[in-house]
């Protein structure tokens, strides 16, 4: 059976499988967790350096993920690159999902301001669309990929389907969790799906609150063991509540590990000890 014969979860699955009261549970930790990674003492003043902090270690973990090896080290450093310096595909795809990350870090409301600021709101069409152009930017600057190919969805039917889960009524971790799995399972832009998926589930737990700080890092536990996500990811493609239940509960367990990535940020900013 190939990939495109296999049913994506229907959003009543998705649903129910939120219901499921070991993923409730679940829930509520991160939840907790980025409550406390909120009241960080490092964040009083530091939360924009480390909103930066965080978007450089995502997006090497992001990288990995993709298949671009590398470092937050080697990532940063490029990044500061003014030389100009040729960059192989590997390096050029690391710095457009860099950008990315950036983009996004720099969308989302300030924290402890004397007067509420709300966030940038943009089209969700819209914001796709520059998540994978920024994905792609360094790709076109070098001569590695042609424009033709910059947001614009390998398959507008796996677009649509990300589309309606964004819409589906689901708790706001389920909806992000959903929206990783489908943008790995299905090859909804080339390239640089997986980024786009993870930075709009990003996006979606920045905005609907659950990680106000934006400094969980939550893609560094799946591109520290990939087999691990590989074998969970197989319970989505299943299709079923229980395998749905499954990837959600593995999910939890990446942002709880993102958030504990996020409060080693917080501590390097409160000590004046990042790069």
């Amino acid at each position: 059976m190939t990939i495109d014969a296999l049913a994506d979860p229907p959003l009543d699955v998705l649903a129910r499988a939120a219901q499921d009261p070991r993923v409730h549970a679940a829930f509520d930790e991160v939840a907790a967790a980025c409550v406390r990674l909120r009241f960080h003492e490092g964040l009083r003043r530091g939360w924009q350096e480390a909103r930066a902090e965080a978007a450089v270690r995502e997006a090497a973990a992001l990288s990995l993920v993709e298949g671009a090896r590398t470092s937050v080290d080697d990532l940063r450093a490029m990044t500061m690159d003014q030389e100009g310096r040729p960059r192989d595909p590997a390096s050029s795809l690391a710095v457009g999902i860099w950008r990315a990350q950036w983009g996004l870090a720099c969308s989302m409301a300030p924290l402890n301001t004397r007067t509420p600021t709300r966030a940038m709101r943009r089209p969700l069409p819209w914001l796709v669309a520059g998540v994978h152009r920024d994905v792609c930017s360094a790709l076109v600057e070098d001569g590695h990929l042609p424009t033709d190919r910059v947001a614009i969805a390998a398959d507008p039917a796996h677009l649509a389907a990300a589309m309606r889960i964004l819409g589906a009524p689901l708790p706001a971790t389920a909806t992000a969790a959903a929206l990783v799995a489908h943008f790995r399972f299905r090859q909804v832009f080339a390239p640089g799906s997986a980024v786009v998926g993870s930075s709009l589930a990003r996006w979606v737990l920045v905005d609907r609150g659950v990680d106000p700080t934006g400094v969980l890092v939550p893609t560094v536990a799946d591109a520290t063991d990939p087999a691990t996500a590989s074998r969970e990811l197989a319970g989505w493609v299943g299709g079923g509540v229980e395998g749905v239940a499954r990837w959600y509960l593995h999910v939890c367990r990446t942002l709880l590990m993102g958030v504990r990535e996020g409060e080693d940020v917080a501590l390097h900013v409160q000590a004046g000890s990042l790069g």
